[in-house]
């Protein structure tokens, strides 16, 4: 299986492409619309929600994530890459998003900045409920369990009840940690930096 990790100068691309090697998955960063080749794209991203949307729109990755979506193939959003799949986000005066969840980003109540390692869990049933896993393979785990490290200060507020989405915490329970909806999953901690949670998670997803 080949993974492709979509580079648009604002994401921990590397960190990522390194937390797969560890699967023994290979993982290539893609920086042009003509290299996609893959079923599985990711889109990380850090930032402001109004520059990545240009840099998508400038490089047409825009048009080109929601062709493969459209053609069911699957994509795993991280942050700010989770974050403009769905309808806007109210980031730098109101940014419209791609539209492939139903949903919106604003910022955190009481203007708070989500800098902390949080407690998640997810159940391979989860994914499997969802058609993310249409035939769970017997090796994969049947949960997880651990801490993920969140750096953020906008959430996503999922507005779909017939999608998977679980709160980040008591105190942010409006905003999602994770939704997957069919082919697309949505992260907003950062695999990458969640050490023994981030090689789990993928290894569930992958």
């Amino acid at each position: 299986m080949t993974v492709e990790i979509i580079d648009i100068g604002m994401g921990n691309i590397y960190s990522i492409q390194n937390l797969l090697y560890k699967l023994n998955i290979d993982a290539k960063i893609i920086t042009t619309v003509e290299q996609i080749k893959s079923d599985f794209l990711i889109l990380p991203g850090v930032g402001s929600a109004k520059l990545y949307m240009e840099k998508l729109q400038q490089s047409k990755f825009d048009k080109a994530i929601i062709k493969h979506i459209k053609a069911n193939k699957r994509l795993l959003g991280i942050c700010l890459g989770f974050q403009i799949l769905g309808e806007y986000s109210q980031e730098d005066g109101g940014v419209q998003g791609l539209g492939l969840l139903k949903g919106y980003t604003s910022k955190l109540g009481n203007n708070i900045s989500n800098n902390q390692w949080i407690n998640f869990h997810l159940k391979k049933q989860n994914l499997i409920e969802s058609k993310w896993l249409p035939q769970a393979k017997l090796s994969r785990k049947q949960s997880i369990d651990g801490r993920v490290f969140y750096n953020h200060e906008y959430g996503f507020v999922c507005e779909d009840k017939n999608v998977y989405s679980q709160s980040i915490s008591l105190g942010l329970d409006k905003y999602s940690s994770i939704v997957i909806d069919k082919n697309i999953i949505g992260v907003q901690f950062h695999p990458e930096k969640s050490q023994t949670m981030g090689i789990e998670l993928l290894g569930m997803v992958l």
